[in-house]
Parts: structure tokens; sequence; C-alpha cells
């Protein structure tokens, strides 16, 4: 059977053999990870045939490594095209990870697949710039907490550890999503991590009232 899943719209222009391609390496990918999966599975379920699949790509790596590419050239494209014009570092948080979180919903098949892509055991991995793949999301918002820092509001943190504290935060509930697809990553869930990040679990409630420390 023929996988009809979104591929990246970097891609978008193949056609309609490499998008089945694709398609079918996105599905098998996310669900057994890159040593787990075949070239005989990727053609079966793409209904082509193995000469076909190496007439558009050198090998299985190749093909793990252009989805993975695109995916994250999507993302990040994606983030700037959102925070464009979004004043105000809470803002800008609550965009990007409103961003982040509405590609997980739509695509949490690609979201699987970038996390096999940076926790699968480094002799499994295929030969990816990981660290470029990761710069590209951690340096925005890296930029991000340095506006806060600007203001004053961070002062006495480094931005790259207070980039890396958010990414944790929205990153777990990233790979919550993964294992259990019937969570959902609404908006407000999205608002209320960065209000918890930025102002703490307990500011709203106990701050000036009783018992407030």
């Amino acid at each position: 059977m023929v996988t009809r899943d979104r591929i990246p719209d970097e891609v978008s222009h193949a056609n309609e053999a490499e998008k089945r391609l694709l398609a079918s390496a996105l599905s098998l990918f996310s669900e057994k990870g890159y040593e787990g999966t075949s070239i005989r599975e990727i053609i079966e379920r793409a209904g082509v045939t193995r000469p076909v699949l190496y007439y558009y790509f050198e090998n299985k790596e190749h093909l793990f490594g252009r989805l993975v590419e695109s995916w994250f050239a999507e993302l990040v494209e994606d983030m700037d095209r959102a925070l464009e014009g979004v004043e105000g570092y809470r803002e800008r948080l609550k965009v990007l990870i409103w961003n982040v979180f509405e590609h997980a919903e739509k695509s949490p098949q690609v979201m699987r697949l970038i996390f096999h892509t940076f926790f699968a055991p480094r002799h499994q991995a295929p030969k990816l710039d990981k660290d470029a793949l990761w710069e590209s999301r951690f340096s925005r918002i890296t930029g991000i907490m340095k506006e806060g820092i600007a203001c004053g509001d961070f002062e006495g943190h480094s931005p790259e550890t207070l980039a890396m504290v958010f990414c944790g935060m929205m990153d777990m509930h990233l790979m919550t999503k993964s294992n259990r697809p019937h969570m959902e990553l609404s908006r407000e869930l999205g608002e209320s991590i960065v209000d918890i990040f930025l102002d703490g679990a307990r500011s709203r409630v106990l701050a000036g009232g009783p018992g407030s420390v």
C-alpha cells in the first residue's frame, strides 16, 4: 500500500514516483528507525522497483538525509516566517512554540523521524551534520533569549543556557506527542509553557498572596 503522508515543501516539485518514495521512507523511518528499515520495504510500500529508487537516490543513507535535511529547512523557514514582525521576546517565544506544535500536530511522523535522527545510537546513525541541523533552530531561540537579556529581564543568565532550558520544556512535549498521539499540542498549552518558563509555576497564584515567598 502506498502511503500518502505529506512530504516537505522543498521536494514537493518532485515527480510522482519520487514523492511516493519519500513518503514511504518517511513513514517507515519514523516507525522503525533508520537501521530497522530496508530498501525492500521502502520500494514495496512506494509501489516502485529498486532501479527506480536508485535513479533518484544513491542509497538508503542519501534518501534518509534528503528527508531530514528537507524537513529541517522547512521547519526553520516556517519559523522565520511566523516570527517576522512579532515584537517582544514573550510574544516571539509564544509564536515560536505554537509554530513548532502546529508542525507536530500536522506531521507527527516527522517529529518521530527527527527524534530517531538525534537519539539513535551513534554507530547506527547515517552521516548527517547534526550539529548544523540543531544549530539552525537553536540559534534562533538563543537570539530571542538575547532580546530578554538586552531588556534586563534575564540578567545573570547566558542566552545558551536559557535556550537549552526552553528547548527542554518544548521538546519534552514533542517527545510525549510522538509516543502518545492523542495528546493535543494546543496554542494554549504552548502559551502556558512560555509563561511558566518566564514567570515560574507559582507566580500567578501566589505572588503577593498569603504564603508567598
